[in-house]
């Protein structure tokens, strides 16, 4: 094990690190001839050999892995292009990449692995939808399931822009699946999601849920995403998952005819991979606008790397991070020590959030229940203790990670 996978041990020990993911999906597509509102993985399914060269291109460029054409095929995007075949749509989007990364691996270059890609639902989750919890992981469920029958080396979930939404599809790929886990944000160039999850907070919720990598992809460029995620790195250490960076080409612009073009040529994307890798953000790709070329301009970056970035002064304690959608705190034992628990009650929407965590008392199940509906109102992290199976109840779902407290 390398001494990058001692400080990221829960990155898996058999893949490289730092690790090169892939560039441009999308754009690359649209580069190569798919027509605008296009449904992608039927127009893929169509023209099979624009994603193989577009895939080998990124292989021979120096990806360790690259994502299977599986962006939107989950049942709801799916159904809403009129695909009911789920299971043979993204089995055989799959096959595409895993054929190709079986051809590279064949004429004697470096191991490529294949990533099943998870996007956002278009689903929103109550109380700010219709959707239950329970659904969404349904929807994640079925498709990864497939994905790790045609035999992906690991799931990316991306583009992300509800850490509730993510939390869903995580618990459904664990439901059907072991293998390696990488979540990806959209963000802001403020650091948040369009559901106005901060970045810490979304690790700090994931993370004890088993992902491999956690980081940001699409939106912004690498300026704006090396600014956001740099200062996550103590937090990432404390929990062994390393940062993914996954910038767009710049920002984009839009000519007369509507054709979009991104203001960072291949290397003026590449000057920035250095800089990831000093800050310790080890796991790289491109999104909208690169191509090969910018991946080609990473893997010079790595080979280059002697594998050695400024560690911080401190680190939290993972066991004592707990957090909302928007906060997170470290919890201080003595401080814990002294909590006065609150019942489960109604008059937990009129806490009004002045001290780092509310403690709560959870009795029964319907206990869980109601603190599962008052949840989306309360400002602070949560610190529970009562019943273990109440409070399990509870964290399912909860947007954010509490603490319990064992009595």
């Amino acid at each position: 094990m390398s001494t990058l996978h001692t400080l990221f041990p829960n990155f898996p020990a058999s893949f490289p690190l730092p690790f090169i993911l892939d560039g441009a999906t999308g754009t690359s597509l649209m580069r190569d001839g798919m027509p605008k509102g296009a449904c992608p993985e039927k127009w893929v399914l169509e023209n099979p050999e624009v994603i193989k060269n577009i895939q080998r291109a990124y292989m021979q460029a120096g990806s360790d892995a690259v994502y299977a054409p599986t962006f939107g095929g989950n049942p709801p995007s799916l159904k809403k292009h009129g695909i009911t075949d789920i299971e043979g749509t993204n089995h055989a989007l799959a096959a595409l990449s895993i054929d190709c990364a079986h051809e590279h691996d064949h004429c004697g270059c470096h191991t490529c692995r294949v990533a099943g890609d998870l996007s956002p639902t278009g689903l929103f989750i109550e109380p700010f939808g219709d959707a239950t919890f329970d659904e969404v992981v349904a929807a994640y469920a079925a498709q990864a399931k497939i994905l790790h029958e045609t035999g992906v080396a690991f799931f990316a979930v991306e583009t992300s822009i509800s850490l509730t939404e993510v939390k869903a599809a995580v618990t459904g790929i664990r439901s059907v699946s072991d293998k390696p886990i990488f979540v990806t944000m959209t963000v802001d160039a403020g650091g948040r999601t369009m559901s106005g999850d901060t970045l810490e907070a979304c690790l700090v919720t994931l993370a004890p849920l088993g992902i491999s990598a956690f980081g940001t992809n699409c939106s912004v460029g690498p300026d704006d995403m090396l600014k956001a995620l740099a200062p996550l790195l103590p937090t990432a250490l404390a929990f062994g998952i390393p940062l993914i960076a996954k910038p767009n080409a710049g920002m984009p612009h839009e000519d007369e005819e509507g054709n979009r073009t991104f203001d960072l040529s291949a290397e003026d994307f590449a000057a920035f991979a250095p800089k990831f890798l000093e800050a310790g953000i080890l796991v790289l790709g491109g999104c909208c606008g690169t191509d090969d070329r910018y991946i080609k301009g990473i893997r010079d970056a790595v080979t280059a790397f002697d594998g050695s970035f400024t560690t911080p002064a401190s680190i939290p304690n993972p066991d004592l991070l707990i957090s909302t959608a928007r906060s997170v705190v470290e919890l201080d034992e003595a401080t814990l020590a002294d909590a006065e628990f609150y019942p489960c009650d109604d008059d937990l929407p009129d806490y009004d959030g002045d001290d780092d965590f509310l403690a709560v008392t959870l009795e029964s199940e319907s206990d869980a229940e109601a603190l599962t509906e008052l949840a989306p109102t309360l400002i602070s992290p949560l610190v529970i203790r009562g019943s273990k199976e109440a409070y399990d109840t509870f964290s399912r779902s909860y947007t954010g990670r509490a603490y319990f407290v064992e009595e």
